[in-house]
């Protein structure tokens, strides 16, 4: 790895790792003061909520962050190929947002347990919106990462803010997933129109029949990134489907804990892709990386699950803070799990364009 190659590395990833970071305090700053706000019950309706929105959205992602990715990493030089890329992403992500925006008015009206929450799932409906906009993958494909943690701040400010003065008393919880979605808007349609001015993207919307094509021919880079990333935001919402909301707290807060260990290994994961993409001799290099930080954080997860939540979040129930703790221990080889799956599927198969053995790999897994 040259300097060139190496700065640019150290960039990317300190970029990627400050959006992690920013992730990370706003979970340990703000969950305790919502649980404190809301109540652990009222904070595991919003958490179901959550649960079910970021499958969707994920849903609306259609495997951007590979397939468009790796495309924009070999033609970011070729403004007519950009412009194209752009205009293929945005068409498939609006008619997929449409689609989400439509199935989760039919639960709502059809289905009672939702139909009772009905004003959270029309305020969950703007964060669908709110993501409609979002370009870290064109940031990931130019490699222009440093721009990233400015948005996610941004976003996160504006919901910080709004939740110290709108959260209040227990029924506000209703409204936390709507502060959220202004947030994520606001500075989603500001970098929006930044790309549109700086490398003058023309808005060409994709007919139906196209999107359905792209639909199809990239199922498998959908499913790769998808299924992995869903794991345990799937395990949140079986809960909430069959348990109770205080149980739904207990998961996700643990959860949030095996994804903050899973920082670094997110981070190199997308540095890395971008990178052997462009230059596959440095494969053996990110599996060593990779790996090797796996191990670690599966370790220190599991060794730090009984000291965290007491300081963290100030639970006086005793019981609830050994089931978080448990939940901690039990998820602990979550990040070298997943540093199997970028080490050798992300930044392996996909890399040689074996999306479809992959595919078959993660379906079989799951």
């Amino acid at each position: 790895m040259n300097k060139k190659n190496l700065y640019q590395f150290l960039e990317n990833t300190v970029s990627l790792f400050s959006v992690k970071v920013i992730d990370l305090a706003l979970a340990i700053l703000l969950i305790p003061y919502l649980i404190l706000k809301v109540g652990i019950v009222n904070y595991g309706k919003y958490a179901f909520v959550i649960s079910l929105v970021l499958f969707l959205v994920n849903i609306t992602n259609y495997g951007f962050n590979l397939k468009a990715v790796r495309a924009l990493a070999k033609y970011r030089d070729d403004s007519n190929k950009v412009n194209a890329l752009f205009n293929e992403v945005f068409s498939v992500k609006l008619y997929l947002t449409a689609a989400t925006l439509l199935f989760l008015a039919v639960l709502v009206l059809v289905i009672p347990g939702f139909r009772m929450h009905a004003l959270v799932y029309v305020f969950a409906s703007f964060m669908l919106l709110g993501d409609l906009f979002s370009l870290r993958w064109f940031f990931m494909g130019i490699e222009k990462m440093k721009y990233i943690p400015a948005i996610n701040l941004g976003a996160s400010l504006i919901y910080v803010l709004l939740v110290l003065v709108f959260i209040q008393q227990p029924k506000d919880y209703e409204f936390i997933i709507l502060l959220e979605s202004i947030g994520l808007l606001i500075v989603n349609m500001i970098s929006f129109l930044y790309i549109l001015l700086e490398y003058n993207v023309k808005i060409q919307l994709l007919s139906f029949k196209k999107v359905r094509q792209y639909v199809i021919v990239n199922w498998s880079s959908f499913i790769n990134l998808f299924i992995p990333s869903m794991l345990s935001n799937t395990a949140v919402f079986l809960v909430g489907v069959f348990s109770v909301p205080a149980n739904v707290s207990i998961i996700q807060l643990g959860v949030k804990v095996a994804n903050g260990f899973t920082t670094i290994n997110a981070v190199l994961t997308k540095v890395f892709y971008a990178m052997v993409n462009r230059k596959v001799q440095i494969l053996r290099t990110s599996f060593s990386v990779i790996l090797g930080i796996g191990i670690l954080l599966s370790i220190a997860m599991f060794m730090s699950a009984d000291v965290l939540i007491g300081p963290w979040l100030k639970i006086e129930d005793a019981l609830v803070e050994q089931q978080i703790s448990f939940i901690i221990k039990v998820l602990s080889p979550t990040p070298f799990l997943m540093a199997v799956i970028s080490a050798y599927g992300i930044n392996g198969l996909l890399v040689y364009g074996k999306d479809k053995l992959f595919g078959y790999i993660t379906l079989i897994a799951t």
